[in-house]
């Protein structure tokens, strides 16, 4: 079943591959990030096999999937991307950036009490798993920029930073 699902997402990517280039490339206007994009969508797809087994327009899928790739790259490009090191020495901080998160109307040692038990949750993720969360949740990186500085699969990285969250997610539970 498995194969039978790459081989049609093979074949459908392979005869769609110039026209959805083209759709990406009208909206993002570089070359690069229009090359990137459509490997994400083709790794996406790999990655779904399964849930490809109950999609009749697999045509249409990719396409969906692109759209939904530009919108994330425009809503990221929109949002300012700074890492600790650089919003420490800019005044910022990563309290700013979390308070940005927090409503307006939570008093400041509840919001105090909230990032210092985040800090120390991230603290106490392995090296690994912390070193991912903070290059792809707090700076913005993508997994692809991370694969090529690390030289570790996209897959092992997207792994590490699920477990990360996981474990934030128990972690704070009971911290808050």
């Amino acid at each position: 079943m498995v194969n039978e699902q790459l081989h049609r997402v093979r074949k459908t990517f392979e005869a769609e591959r110039r026209g959805l280039f083209a759709f990406i490339h009208s909206k993002l206007r570089s070359l690069e990030e229009s090359e990137d994009l459509l490997q994400d969508v083709f790794f996406q797809a790999l990655t779904n096999l399964n849930v490809l087994e109950a999609v009749d327009n697999l045509t249409a899928w990719l396409y969906t999937v692109a759209k939904n790739k530009i919108v994330d790259r425009y809503r990221r490009k929109k949002l300012p991307t700074m890492s600790i090191e650089e919003s420490l020495e800019n005044g910022f901080g990563f309290e700013n950036l979390l308070a940005q998160e927090m409503p307006e109307s939570m008093p400041d040692e509840d919001r105090e009490k909230v990032f210092q038990s985040i800090m120390k949750a991230i603290d106490e993720l392995g090296d690994k798993q912390r070193h991912v969360f903070i290059r792809q949740v707090v700076e913005g990186r993508t997994f692809r920029e991370l694969a090529q500085e690390t030289g570790e699969s996209i897959n092992t990285l997207i792994a590490r930073k699920r477990y990360a969250i996981q474990f934030l997610r128990d972690r704070l539970k009971h911290e808050l």
